[in-house]
């Protein structure tokens, strides 16, 4: 049995959703209210109408999801926090090219440098700590510089008389792969961060570029873009510049290899014949399939820590733009920047401590204008594990019911699910969280005059399974949640009372005519219904 002791901290912030200079969400739409007192529960940040009142209860579970009904007072904010990864890009908006850092959602935007030299091509180390990008002053060439991650102590690892650009880093955040012109094209070299032991790893008359350093350290392949078969090229070799073998071989100019953060997948910017577009195609070979596949210009891509996301650079004429694509379905793409300017090279790292997703709030304060799930809530239940958010459900109830209303956890049943028994003098719908952008998926209790429901969760992916509704007008009353009684058989849970309804996880009313009986698998889902 799971049992949570919950660590309820106020915390002082002020929650905004900026953005990157005009970013996602744009500044005519409405941002989180302002927050002066939030209480933390786990990963979630939580703003109630007052906190005298406000109450976390732990629901058990089998599983590997930690569940917490919220309520005792109003919910006017809820969000979710999540160790995400920065945005660090090259931007023209002041003029000159220079290095930006942003949060994840566009927020809390920085400039690292402010010259009027041309600073391009950041990428964050493999343990976050710094940044290696290059640098042009006019009438100079062009050299790779390192900064730390906060902007500061900015120096030279190349000092010489040609240009060197497109640094990325070694798994072991020692050594850089970069290309230089030295030879009189371009070809890959590394060298150590201090400078050190510069090799030259491609030699011959093609264009070697855009090197991309594997971050498995138990097969540290490095990868490249080549036009040596003709038209450019990827292709993949070990880190002393042996064993070269083509990872492409088509009729389209493929470049800028990018690894997924486990080495398992790659992407790249390919002129198809649609136009340049991501593609992704995993490392061990097999197809190629078109990631981005928009109208506009792609390339550039950099995948997140975590695989979630891609960042890539976008031709939206005039303008360049960072954009931000789920790398699973929906495959939703968030603009970061639209500033009017040239905003490019994006690289995903260093993660921090950010708002993920917002679920209580003003309409357009998630990610990209997007609605939470809805504006309030007197009570609700959120589901998370050691990775952070899974899920939530708002419990609809009218403000003169707040007093009535009960959480009474189901007890162990041995089995992958959590129940809750939730009872008040009406319990008008439940709305679970369908994911970001999307409408949340909504049970109707209203016509059933419910004052009781048995919520069971699937405790591995927090989602809400079944929900066995009683008709229940006065609290509390033998006939609600109180009475129903359930047992384990095998790997099923039965579970008797006086239903009027029984849902399924979609919201769908099984047993529009009521039932005495339910069955229910390990997992809470709907079996039988007598």
């Amino acid at each position: 049995m799971r049992t949570i002791v919950w660590l309820v901290t106020t915390v002082s912030v002020a929650l905004t959703l900026a953005g990157c200079g005009g970013v996602a969400p744009p500044t005519s739409e409405p941002g989180p209210p302002a927050l002066t007192e939030t209480l933390e529960v786990g990963p979630m940040l939580i703003r109630p109408a007052s906190t005298a009142g406000f109450v976390a209860q732990n629901i058990d579970s089998e599983g590997t999801a930690s569940f917490a009904a919220l309520y005792g007072a109003q919910i006017n904010y809820l969000a979710a926090q999540a160790l995400l990864d920065r945005i660090v890009f090259s931007s023209m908006r002041d003029g000159f090219s220079d290095i930006w850092v942003c949060h994840l959602d566009g927020s809390d935007l920085v400039q690292f440098t402010n010259n009027a030299a041309s600073d391009m091509r950041p990428q964050w180390s493999p343990d976050g700590a710094r940044i290696v990008f290059d640098r042009k002053w006019a009438g100079q060439d062009r050299e790779i510089m390192i900064m730390n991650a906060d902007g500061s102590s900015i120096h030279a690892v190349t000092s010489n008389t040609v240009d060197e650009r497109d640094p990325c880093w070694a798994p072991e955040g020692r050594r850089l792969a970069f290309e230089s012109f030295g030879p009189g094209d371009w070809e890959i070299f590394t060298v150590y961060d201090d400078g050190i032991a510069q090799m030259n790893l491609t030699n011959n008359a093609a264009s070697d570029t855009g090197a991309a350093w594997s971050p498995s350290r138990a097969d540290p392949d490095i990868l490249f873009a080549s036009d040596r078969a003709g038209d450019s090229e990827i292709y993949r070799m070990d880190e002393d510049g042996t064993n070269v073998t083509a990872v492409t071989a088509n009729s389209w100019q493929d470049y800028r290899p990018a690894w997924r953060h486990d080495a398992l997948e790659i992407a790249w910017d390919a002129e198809l014949s649609v136009g340049r577009e991501i593609v992704i195609k995993s490392a061990a070979g097999g197809a190629m399939r078109n990631f981005s596949a928009s109208s506009d210009s792609d390339s550039e891509p950099s995948w997140s820590s975590d695989g979630k996301w891609i960042a890539y650079a976008s031709l939206d004429i005039p303008n360049i733009d960072v954009r931000l694509q789920q790398t699973q379905p929906p495959h939703a793409v968030f603009r970061l920047t639209t500033v009017g300017a040239v905003d490019e090279a994006p690289d995903l790292g260093s993660p921090t401590m950010q708002v993920e997703r917002v679920l209580i709030g003003p309409n357009g304060s998630d990610w990209g204008g997007n609605d939470p799930v809805w504006s309030s809530a007197y009570a609700g239940i959120v589901a998370f594990d050691n990775r952070g958010y899974l899920n939530f459900v708002r419990i609809g109830i009218a403000a003169a019911d707040v007093s009535s209303l009960q959480f009474t956890p189901m007890g162990n049943t041995g089995l992958f699910n959590a129940g809750v028994a939730v009872e008040a003098d009406q319990i008008v719908n439940l709305r679970e969280d369908a994911g970001r952008g999307r409408q949340p998926t909504v049970w109707n209790l209203s016509p059933l005059n419910a004052g009781a429901a048995l919520l069971y969760f699937d405790a591995l992916t927090g989602k809400l399974a079944s929900v066995l509704v009683s008709r229940d007008v006065v609290y509390p009353s033998a006939s609600g949640a109180s009475a129903a009684t359930q047992s384990v058989q095998g790997d099923r849970v039965v579970v008797e009372g006086a239903f009027s309804a029984v849902f399924d996880g979609d919201g769908r009313n099984i047993a529009p005519g009521g039932a005495r009986r339910v069955t229910l698998d390990r997992d809470g889902r709907l079996v039988a219904v007598d």
